[in-house]
């Protein structure tokens, strides 16, 4: 025995539980066998699993400054942009606000080289709210797979009417595709 490992005859056990390219052995009551996960999915310890570990997506999310962080917001296209590094499935979107505005909603529309990702008015942070978790209409996204390489800007197309938002951030949510 060298450099700390111990050799453990399995009788050839492990070659009864693993059936498929990329299967895992792990332990419940007993060694079984854990299937392969999908693509760009990784594998996280998780207590309330029987084997305690589960694949999952490797979700991310890019979080997109639309504005300085006190400065009344000014309606306009491509108020910001960013180059997508790597092909993107897009899961969830969201925006927040530092200030909300006051007399109309703020309204986001996000583009992927320059066409819309959602239908209607994209994301909409309701007049006196801080973030579009809370909104009365949620954004419906219609292109979630975004490509690498890809300009995704941002259209602020309404910011209140009364009192303008202050420090808007837009957040894609997802995950890379492998």
């Amino acid at each position: 025995m060298s450099g700390g490992m111990v050799l453990v005859d399995v009788s050839g056990k492990a070659s009864s539980v693993l059936t498929t390219k990329g299967d895992l052995a792990t332990f419940s009551t007993l060694r079984v066998r854990k299937g392969i996960g999908t693509n760009s999915q990784l594998l996280f310890a998780d207590s309330s699993d029987a084997t305690g570990n589960v694949w999952s997506d490797n979700t991310t999310s890019f979080v997109i400054a639309c504005s300085d962080e006190t400065s009344d917001l000014v309606a306009g296209d491509n108020v910001s942009q960013i180059r997508l590094p790597f092909q993107f499935e897009l899961t969830a979107i969201s925006a927040n606000v530092n200030t909300a505005s006051t007399g109309a909603d703020i309204n986001v529309q996000v583009q992927e080289d320059g066409v819309d990702i959602m239908s209607g008015v994209g994301i909409t942070i309701d007049a006196t709210e801080l973030t579009s978790k809370t909104s009365a209409t949620p954004p419906t996204i219609t292109d979630s797979t975004l490509a690498s390489n890809s300009i995704i800007s941002i259209d602020l197309d309404q910011i209140g009417s009364t009192l303008a938002g202050t420090g808007l951030k837009v957040n894609l949510i997802g995950y890379r595709i492998v």
